[in-house]
Formats: structure tokens, sequence, C-alpha cells
């Protein structure tokens, strides 16, 4: 339940956090979709069909890590011990910012499965 209000309270600062955490993002923002994806052994990157439906361009992604650790970039490949590392336990929450950066995000797990959760954003029109 805790897990759950905080989530909630992140996601209504998202707005705030954009403002803080991704210069040049100056306007409210609106969630338009979300995936889930499983972080195994194959590096994967977030799908341009989710992301990126006609006429939309996303501006951010608040991605949260539950179980399993990773490691990701958003400028070359990841490996188990190359990369950021985000760890899933407890779960972490961190946002991407920029189309380029979100076309680019890569992920592998470092050393069992990772769940990721994907929330969307684009300028609120």
């Amino acid at each position: 339940m805790l897990r759950r209000w905080l989530l909630a309270l992140a996601l209504l600062c998202v707005p705030l956090l954009s403002q803080a955490q991704c210069p040049g993002v100056t306007v409210k923002q609106a969630p338009f979709a979300t995936e889930t994806l499983t972080i195994s052994t194959t590096v994967t990157g977030l799908t341009a069909a989710i992301y990126q439906p006609t006429g939309i361009t996303p501006t951010l992604a608040v991605v949260s890590v539950n179980s399993g650790d990773l490691r990701y970039t958003v400028s070359g490949t990841p490996t188990a011990t190359v990369g950021h590392p985000v760890f899933g336990t407890p779960p972490q929450t961190f946002i991407i910012c920029g189309i380029d950066s979100i076309r680019a995000f890569q992920a592998i797990r470092q050393t069992a499965d990772a769940a990721l959760y994907v929330t969307y954003y684009r300028n609120n029109p």
C-alpha cells in the first residue's frame, strides 16, 4: 500500500520533476502510453510503436524497475558491468528526458531478470 501511495505521489510530481530534471521542459506533461518490459540477457530498448505512435513525440519517460538489477545506457551498448546501474530491490524510478534519449535507451540485466514499467509523456496539448 505504501509503495502505491509513493508511486502515485511521484507521478503527481512529474510535471515538477520534468522541469527540474529535464532542461528545456517547461510545460505540463500528459501521459499517453505505458509498457511493461522484461530485461534479460539480451540488450533491450523501448518499443518505438508505443512511445512514438503517429503524430506524437514523447518528451520524457518515467521508468520504474521492480525486481532484478540492470544497467542502461543512452549512448552505446550496456553490458552486465557497463552502464548506469539501477537496482530493483527496493524498486527504483528514474526519468529519461527527450526523444533522442528515449530512442537510444538500452538495458540489460546484471544477474537476474528485471521488470520495467514505463510511462510515456508528451507536452500537454
